[in-house]
Formats: structure tokens, C-alpha cells, sequence
């Protein structure tokens, strides 16, 4: 079995692209809803339980609207128990800060389509909004170490819903790191892979759309539950919507194990990344090329000209003008730049590479 370090969080929902009327999660918000996230979603009251399971346990966190224009039951995960705290820790803020992020763009969405109901006097039923989660494994069972939790998210405005499906796959360890499926499969799994899904799709043609599947994605949904591998793929995308989510499972038990290969640390190549001094004489390079490079995922609210950086569980935002930067739960750093729009692109400077995302720069 292949044994990287990995970031922790794969998000189904970018890969999905959900529409944000079927209750698109912070992945794949429109920039206009993107909101500091570490602010509870307004109107929002927040119960705790605690439910215990062997190996690693869980804890619920249940968010209630005051809205009279939605009607919601939400469950959101909080995993304890794990070795690796911090990133226990990381986990935990993402799951929950996405839930509050889909919960308050269902309030807005809501209350907007009640008023403009009002003014059209016409009737309006309350939309509704569903997040519920299943802990596949605990660790405890086989492949042994391995945490599977999946998230599903649904609303509906009064008539068919699609729930999005966002999993979690973890290896539990002091060091934890995100399971993949070159992790599970090995590098060249894909075809392999993408040949048994269709040999089962097509075994079953009344069930299925063949020509609607294109075979996996690099982000591919997917969980691990009593040895297997169970590959998911998103409501109406290959069957008719009342075969619901398409699930194809398949043992793990005989996978062969890999040898382990080390990983080159990460750096990022200045020569790779547009880049200029300001009048300070500091290096500001464009937040766009770098985070290209390093695998971050970009999102640009015009409105506040602010873009939030995303990738596992590392999430930051910066906003023109302002001399601030963090990443996840840190304190707020002066860096001695602000960052700057030029050409329609925007620059931060070379230490946020360094001091915030703590990537090496290579010259």
C-alpha cells in the first residue's frame, strides 16, 4: 500500500459542481456568498450530543434556523479520538464551517424567494435543508487505520432534491494523511477501476445510462466500509434519479501492497510565477499562479475583492489593501504588503508563500 503525506479533506462537491439552488456547499458557493468563515451562519443555534462508536467517535453538532422560510434538520460530524489532534481539529472546522456556509445561503436564498412571492402574491412553501452523516469505519476494521466518514447534503424548494455526497477518507495515525485511490489502488488503478464499473453498469442496462459514464475522476467520491471500497457518483449522473446515488463496491482484501516511494518536499519556483518588487523592494508574485502551482483551489469575491485560498484543510483569504494574512485558526500576520490588483491579477507578497502557506521558494 502506497504511503503518502497528504492533505486531509477531498470535497466530492468540487468535483460534482452541484448547482447552488440544490445547497451547494463553501466549495462551490457563488463568490458573492463567500463569508468569513469563521462566523456562525446568522440566525443560527447550535445543540450538541455526543454518540460513541469504537475506534474513533463522534460528537453532533445539530443547526437550527430561526427562519420561517426554511425548515432544516441538520446533523453535522465532529470526530474525536483521533491520534493526530491537529488534525482532528482541521477536519472538524471544515465539516462544520461548511455546513454553517450552506445553511446560511439556504436562509438567504430562502427569504429572498418568500419576499419576492409576497410581492408577486403568491404562494410560497418553505424550502427545506437536510445535512445528515454515516462514519463508514472507525479505524478499527479492515484495511486497518482507516477513517471513512461521508456527508450528505440536501434541500429542496418544494419539489425533487439532489443530495451532494462529501467523504472523508483518513489514515489514523500521529501523522494522519488523506486516503486516496492510488493510495488504496495503486498508481495505475484507473483503468482497471473504470473497466469493473462498467462491467457492472452494464450488466444491469434497464438500471444504468451507458453512455452517461465517462469513468472516475481524479476527485472521485468514494468510502471504505467493512473491507471494501464503495465508489460514489452523484444523484441523476449515470441513472435516473430514483436509482438515487449509484454505489459499486469492491473488496480491498486482496489488494496487492505497494512499495513505499519518498515525496519530494513542495516548493514553488519563482522563475515559474509572475512576479515584481514593489517601490518597498518586496517580491510580490501573482496568488493565482501560485496557488496553480501548489494545488490551491481559487475563489474571487469582486464585491469585497477578496480570494479565499482552499486545499485539504488549509483554508486562508485575502483581501486588496489589507496587510493581513492567516491561514486556518492562526492569528492575523503583518507581512509588510498589502495585497494589490495589477493587470486584473492580484499580487501578495513572496513571504506569504513562506510565512503562511509555508512552502519553501526556490529561485
Amino acid at each position: 500500500m502506497k504511503k503518502k503525506t497528504m492533505t486531509l479533506i477531498k470535497m466530492s462537491a468540487v468535483a460534482v459542481g452541484c448547482a447552488a439552488i440544490l445547497g451547494v456547499s463553501a466549495a462551490n458557493l457563488p463568490v458573492h456568498a463567500l463569508a468569513d468563515i469563521q462566523v456562525p451562519a446568522e440566525n443560527t443555534k447550535v445543540q450538541v450530543s455526543i454518540s460513541e462508536v469504537a475506534g474513533v467517535k463522534e460528537d453532533v453538532k445539530l443547526l437550527t434556523s430561526t427562519s420561517k422560510y426554511l425548515t432544516t434538520e441538520i446533523k453535522v460530524p465532529q470526530l474525536t479520538g483521533m491520534l493526530d489532534k491537529h488534525y482532528q481539529e482541521e477536519m472538524n472546522y471544515i465539516i462544520l464551517s461548511h455546513a454553517e456556509k450552506d445553511l446560511a445561503q439556504w436562509e438567504k436564498d430562502a427569504n429572498e424567494a418568500a419576499a419576492k412571492a409576497k410581492s408577486d402574491h403568491q404562494e410560497f412553501l418553505p424550502y427545506n435543508l437536510t445535512i445528515s452523516y454515516n462514519l463508514k469505519s472507525d479505524g478499527t476494521g479492515s484495511p486497518a487505520g482507516i477513517v471513512s466518514l461521508e456527508v450528505i447534503t440536501e434541500g429542496s424548494m418544494g419539489g425533487t432534491s439532489m443530495p451532494r455526497i462529501d467523504t472523508y477518507n483518513v489514515k489514523n495515525t500521529s501523522a494522519a494523511e488523506r486516503v486516496t485511490l492510488p493510495y488504496l489502488l495503486g498508481d495505475n488503478y484507473k483503468e482497471k477501476l473504470d473497466a469493473d464499473i462498467l462491467a457492472q453498469i452494464q450488466k444491469d442496462p434497464d438500471k444504468y445510462v451507458v453512455k452517461d459514464y465517462k469513468g472516475t475522476s481524479v476527485e472521485q467520491t468514494f468510502y471504505v466500509e467493512k473491507g471494501d471500497l464503495v465508489i460514489v457518483f452523484p444523484k441523476y449522473s449515470i441513472a435516473p434519479g430514483y436509482v438515487g446515488s449509484p454505489e459499486f463496491r469492491f473488496s480491498l482484501k486482496d489488494q496487492p501492497a505497494e512499495e513505499t516511494k519518498p515525496e519530494e518536499a513542495v516548493k514553488l519556483h519563482l522563475e515559474k510565477v509572475e512576479n515584481f518588487k514593489n517601490s518597498q523592494g518586496i517580491t510580490m508574485v501573482s496568488l493565482r499562479d501560485v496557488a496553480k502551482q501548489l494545488n490551491y483551489e481559487v475563489k474571487w469575491n469582486k464585491a469585497d475583492k477578496t480570494a479565499e485560498l482552499v486545499k485539504g484543510t488549509a483554508l486562508t483569504s485575502v483581501s486588496v489593501g489589507k496587510d493581513s494574512y492567516s491561514i486556518a485558526k492562526m492569528s492575523p500576520k503583518a507581512l509588510g504588503a498589502a495585497p494589490v490588483l495589477q493587470n486584473n491579477k492580484l499580487f501578495v507578497p513572496v513571504q506569504f508563500v513562506t510565512e503562511i502557506l509555508k512552502v519553501e521558494v526556490q529561485q
